[in-house]
């Protein structure tokens, strides 16, 4: 459901007596296509005070009319019922910078003369913004966002913009830009032909008019930079439209433009300290104003008021209806003169009813004597009533049309327009207006909690005092605990180097305690070794180890003939010997002659105390020893 939007409107309401409209009254009502407040920042006189001296009022405008031809414009003063041009300007310079930076040096003087100065507002209607009547499957009162609405006219706005640079030929821009006349373009197109009959090389338009000495390179460079700059291949577009129902039938106007086109114009103005307020069709906006606006066919009137538009190297025709734009349609020119069998052709479905009016719209001075014959001609063949607007009377309607429009607000305008409140969204939808909303909502709720904190301050620094006395102590107690346990920290470092320093003496202490017990049981271990001696083995070496605490193991090697031997010397070692707690290790027995040169075996191994053994005696010891002591345990060493 569409909620409506509340706004203050001007109406002009008829008098008591039901004859002259009165003036406006303000008042509050649903927005339902009623006449709104035309312009909402009067509201405000102050912030716009600066913009027009004398008077001070915020009604002034700067109003441009941008044409292939050049640029034209006026200042004017006033409202869309009515206003007073305070001086005009007009620039033959290709580039919209330059020509705008020329109209204004020309509007300067005039205005300081009046006391008056450039106002900061601009409207601008363009030819480059294309008008089109486009059937759309959507309600006008119920449109659908504004991405889908631009999508939906993408595909009949990019064809419209083709065909208008398609129009654009070189001859028809030295012709507009008035390098060439129109004998010289026929001089042009006759070289061309006899080129091509005498089978000569063929030249290009301009080519052929430089070398027929009729422009000069720089007329040429600027056509052709024109010309690049109408084309639309696949850029960025820029829509606009109005939709409106009548009589349940549906009727959608849209524009478009291309994007780089209207920020090279709003770049050039905001140079200037200008800002470009809205753009607007010239095409329909020329027939739009007075010269035929309050005719038959205005609103309320069933009479269809049928216009033909003669612009440069086109024929706008546009039908209207209750002083609306009902359809439209164009048709290129082609160097053809204005004659009435092809003009009637471009409205001859049109002008099939009874009560209808046309008026041909001149642009320009030198078509009006064609215009006047071709509207005799379709008067006589129609049988319609012709009008024939010149162009300063067209001119001269145009300033308030273009005036009436840009200051209208939506949904009441005509035309369809690239506005620049309307381009920024609706006020709740824009973000700048969000974010102040925003910083509003937040002042406004600081100012409401504001006797609230005061009255908490108080508490919360009586906390934040007792806060602060409590981390004090908490501070002093860490530091405390600090203190204690870097002097515990430097405790075990002492105790640490001290372990260090006395380990190496207690494993010395260990060491030599376990060689003297050794020395003590060597006696006995070498007796047992004799008494181990039998028939199988002889006795060839006895050592031990002098590294570390392997001191106490000791080397036997010995030598037998026969394996077997070997293996039962080393048995009765190992059982004689485990009284005295060693133990035999590493045994190993090799074939290798001994020293008579005899085939034997020698076999060595290690005696080591048992570590098992070494906290207890020795179960047994040989008679007349001494008790044996704690024997240190040993590593084995080959």
């Amino acid at each position: 459901m569409k909620l409506p939007r509340l706004s203050f409107s001007l109406r002009r309401t008829p008098s008591a007596s039901g004859g002259t409209p009165g003036p406006a009254a303000a008042s509050t009502a649903p927005d339902t296509g009623a006449a709104r407040r035309p312009f909402p920042f009067l509201r405000q006189p102050g912030k716009l005070a600066g913009l027009f001296r004398p008077g001070g009022g915020g009604g002034a405008w700067l109003l441009l009319a941008w044409d292939i031809a050049g640029l034209r414009a006026a200042v004017v003063r006033g409202d869309r019922q009515r206003c007073a041009i305070l001086a005009r300007a007009q620039s033959r310079e290709a580039h919209f910078a330059t020509a705008l930076a020329d109209v204004a040096e020309q509007l300067r003087g005039p205005l300081l003369a009046g006391g008056h100065k450039l106002p900061r507002r601009a409207a601008l209607a363009a030819r480059h913004l294309r008008p089109a009547a486009v059937d759309l499957p959507v309600n006008p009162d119920k449109p659908r966002p504004d991405a889908q609405m631009r999508e939906l006219l993408r595909g009949d706005l990019e064809p419209v913009l083709a065909e208008f640079g398609g129009l654009w030929t070189m001859g028809a821009l030295l012709f507009a830009r008035g390098h060439l006349g129109a004998a010289d373009r026929d001089r042009v197109a006759l070289e061309q032909t006899l080129r091509r009959e005498d089978r000569r090389t063929p030249l290009r338009y301009g080519e052929t008019a430089l070398e027929l000495a009729l422009i000069d390179r720089a007329a040429l460079n600027e056509c052709l930079e024109l010309q690049e700059s109408l084309h639309y291949v696949d850029g960025e577009l820029m829509s606009a439209w109005k939709g409106r129902l009548d009589n349940g039938e549906k009727h959608w106007l849209a524009g478009a433009l291309a994007g780089r086109l209207y920020r090279q114009w709003s770049d050039a103005l905001a140079g200037r300290g200008l800002r470009l307020d809205t753009v607007l069709p010239l095409a329909w906006l020329c027939s739009e104003g007075e010269a035929g606006g309050e005719r038959g066919g205005g609103e309320g009137e069933d009479i269809q008021r049928l216009t033909l538009e003669l612009h440069a190297e086109e024929v706008v025709a546009v039908r209207r209806r209750h002083g609306r734009i009902v359809a439209a349609r164009s048709e290129g020119r082609m160097e053809r003169p204005l004659q009435s069998d092809w003009l009637q052709r471009l409205i001859e479905d049109w002008s099939s009813e009874a009560r209808a009016e046309i008026e041909l719209v001149c642009l320009d001075g030198t078509d009006e004597t064609a215009a006047r014959r071709a509207a005799d001609d379709l008067e006589l063949t129609g049988g319609h009533p012709v009008r024939v607007v010149g162009a300063d009377a067209a001119w001269d309607a145009l300033w308030p049309a273009l005036l009436r429009e840009a200051a209208t607000e939506a949904p009441e305008h005509r035309l369809p327009r690239l506005a620049l409140r309307e381009l920024r969204g609706k006020p709740w939808k824009n973000p700048d207006i969000l974010r102040a909303g925003a910083l509003l909502a937040v002042l406004l709720a600081l100012a409401a909690t504001e006797g609230v904190q005061r009255y908490r301050l108080h508490g919360l620094q009586q906390t934040l005092a007792e806060k602060a006395k409590k981390e004090s102590e908490e501070q002093k107690l860490a530091q405390l605990t600090l203190k204690a346990n870097a002097e515990v920290q430097q405790v075990a470092r002492d105790l640490e180097t001290m372990r260090a320093t006395l380990e190496p003496l207690v494993n010395e202490r260990t060491r030599l305690e376990a060689i003297a017990a050794m020395r003590q049981y060597l006696p006995d271990l070498m007796l047992t070794l004799g008494q181990a001696i039998g028939n199988d083995a002889v006795l060839e070496k006895v050592g031990n180890s002098r590294v570390g605490n392997d001191a106490t193991a000791i080397r036997v090697e010995a030598w037998s003939p026969t394996y077997t031997g070997a293996q039962d010397f080393v048995n009765r070692v190992a059982e004689q010997t485990r009284a005295l707690a060693y133990g035999v290790a590493q045994t190993e027995i090799r074939e290798e002659k001994g020293r008579t040169g005899k085939s034997g075996y020698r076999v060595g191994f290690w005696l080591v105390q048992e570590p098992d053994e070494l906290e207890q005696p020795p179960a047994a010891a040989p008679a007349g020893s001494a008790a044996p002591g704690p024997a240190a345990p040993g590593k084995e060493q080959p």
